[in-house]
């Protein structure tokens, strides 16, 4: 696994909670996210940007944050791949990296990068009760809300987190969304499983996972933003494949349950 260092503000040994941020041609919007998160944090957080990116544009990226959040308390590593695996696909390689890196990590949290997902409310998620072992960041709470999306991509979303959660009898909201925080605990749950598919698909997979160990769950009300820039690696083609593996992950489940 190929890890380029931005800087080491602490010991590794001394990290507690790792933010991971999975990007994929994001060279102007992860700057700006990391610019506001990185007040939020100190010597004990570690940020992992995955990067799928070519290498031209990964290397824009890491210049372009490097310049942009100048001297900050917490460390940063980059995971470059050159390759688009997907993106749980990148989260997973972000989990096994803290392990390996982090032998004392409590948390790990991931988010989007491309600016639908406030700084505020990423610091929020992060700092929730240590009693849950997966932590929430939820679009479909009272108090939360979304910007910028059509009616037709509310409706679309809003059916997936009603007929997901019931499915599966995964007790949430909002079942799809990408800002998370997991106990080291659910982690080494979910990276001992092998994946029925690694794009957006996977966050129900990690979410079915807790569910399954019954691990306790929180959802926290967040304020929701369409992507400031960047390209969407939401295609019909992605959107085709994760329908397919949610199938193909109650298959599976089915199948457990009959050799229980």
């Amino acid at each position: 696994m190929t890890t380029d260092v931005g800087f080491v503000t602490s010991q590794l040994n001394q990290v507690k909670r790792v933010i991971a941020i999975p990007t994929y041609y994001e060279s102007d919007t992860v700057p700006v996210l990391l610019c506001k998160l990185v007040k939020y944090l100190n010597e004990t957080d570690a940020i992992l940007v995955i990067d799928d990116s070519p290498s031209d544009v990964y290397n824009l990226t890491k210049s372009n944050v490097l310049k942009a959040i100048g001297n900050p308390n917490c460390s940063l590593f980059f995971l470059p791949s050159s390759i688009k695996s997907g993106r749980g696909a990148a989260i997973r390689r972000g989990m096994i990296a803290a392990t390996e890196m982090f032998p004392q990590f409590e948390f790990f949290l991931e988010c989007d990068a491309d600016g639908s997902h406030q700084a505020l409310d990423i610091n929020r998620v992060l700092n929730s009760s240590i009693k849950f072992d997966l932590v929430i960041g939820s679009r479909y709470l009272p108090k939360s809300k979304i910007y910028g999306w059509s009616i037709t991509r509310k409706i679309f979303s809003r059916v997936l987190n009603l007929f997901i959660p019931y499915l599966f009898k995964i007790p949430v909201e909002d079942v799809t969304n990408g800002l998370r925080r997991y106990s080291r605990l659910s982690v080494s749950m979910i990276v001992a499983k092998i994946p029925i598919n690694l794009g957006f698909t996977y966050l129900t997979e990690q979410a079915l996972i807790v569910t399954q160990h019954r691990l306790p769950i929180l959802e926290v009300d967040i304020e929701f933003a369409e992507r400031l820039a960047g390209i969407s690696s939401v295609t019909w083609k992605e959107i085709f494949n994760s329908l397919r593996g949610i199938m193909n992950l109650w298959f599976r489940s089915l199948r457990n349950k009959s050799d229980e």
